[in-house]
């Protein structure tokens, strides 16, 4: 089987919130490469091609975490060969609503990102379903300059940046509305990635990191004010979702998937210590920050487990309370069957 590594994604820049929001639209489709079946192949795949959408970038342009795990040690290869599927193609995205947006574009069949962005695309219409949480209680340190404000209360009439549309958002007004702050502070939007010479600058009061590069922001000096962690209603989680068009054209690729991050996390619990060192190379941070971000605790055996699922019900009801969402909907109902 081979993997694309298409090292030119299909970033689309940040863009608001809201605008993001707007530009979702039903996909009337998602176009791959597909092939003919007949009744003595019923269980052959429709498509021979898997386009996965990411957060971040990575050295081998392939998602990071389990699934990355997987990927590495060829599990998932061997098993979707079974079902026809051959080849990968792997596509990096800043930020949740830039994938949102490709996959309503019909540009990807599934993605791996936020909990935060992909409940808004599907309460504004995006015809996904949910496979699994990759991770659960996932981080967010807000991080000032040095010699910077001390506490949140200090944040009142400053303005403050993170990714907008993410987990690290939901995270950083939800805590501002806890302290009564929420009219009183502005967020702007900025990548993760410009944030440290932001702070250096001054020209933020801080920044809500998320959980890869908070860590290693952390450990450069920057004083960490607060934690996601400290509010456990206000944690993220990192899902996978598919389009419903190519779950009905590959019904079999639901099991093999869970079947497959089932047997990775396995094999990784075997073997931390490389498991983290792939995290290293991958993402080019440090082994402490990448033990630091993804705790093995963050993983489940389970594709959902409770602990999961009543994570995700909190921030859809977040989400929907706080117009950030467009209409509520049933968590079961997305649910991949």
């Amino acid at each position: 089987m081979s993997v694309s590594r298409n090292r030119k994604p299909f970033i689309r820049g940040v863009m608001g919130f809201l605008i993001a929001i707007a530009l979702l639209t039903v996909a009337g489709g998602c176009t791959n490469n597909a092939t003919s079946t007949n009744s003595k192949e019923a269980n052959k795949s429709q498509s021979t091609t898997i386009r996965i959408g990411y957060i971040g970038s990575t050295k081998d342009n392939i998602p990071a975490g389990v699934e990355g795990w997987g990927i590495q040690q060829q599990f998932l290869q061997e098993k979707l060969k079974k079902i026809g599927i051959e080849k990968f193609e792997f596509h990096a995205f800043p930020n949740g609503p830039p994938l949102n947006e490709a996959i309503a574009a019909g540009e990807l069949d599934m993605g791996i990102l936020g909990d935060t962005p992909a409940i808004v695309g599907r309460s504004n219409g995006l015809k996904t379903r949910l496979i699994n949480q990759a991770a659960i209680n996932s981080n967010v340190w807000l991080i000032t300059p040095k010699n910077g404000v001390k506490s949140i209360e200090d944040l009142k009439g400053k303005t403050v940046a993170t990714q907008l549309g993410s987990y690290m958002y939901r995270y950083l007004t939800g805590v501002l509305k806890e302290k009564g702050l929420d009219k009183d502070v502005k967020i702007v939007s900025m990548l993760s990635s410009d944030a440290e010479a932001a702070l250096d600058r001054k020209d933020i009061a801080a920044y809500a990191f998320p959980t890869n590069s908070g860590p290693l922001i952390k450990s450069k000096g920057y004083p960490v004010i607060d934690e996601a962690k400290d509010h456990p209603e206000l944690l993220g989680s990192t899902v996978t979702v598919i389009t419903e068009d190519y779950l009905a054209k590959n019904p079999d690729f639901l099991s093999i998937w869970n079947e497959v991050r089932k047997q990775s996390l396995g094999d990784l619990l075997k073997k931390p210590d490389d498991f983290y060192q792939f995290q290293s190379e991958q993402i080019g941070y440090p082994v402490d920050v990448m033990k630091d971000s993804l705790p093995l605790s963050n993983l489940k055996n389970k594709a959902l487990s409770e602990e999961g699922l009543k994570l995700l019900d909190g921030t859809k009801k977040f989400l929907v309370e706080g117009k950030f969402a467009k209409k509520d909907f049933n968590l079961n109902d997305w649910i991949a069957k």
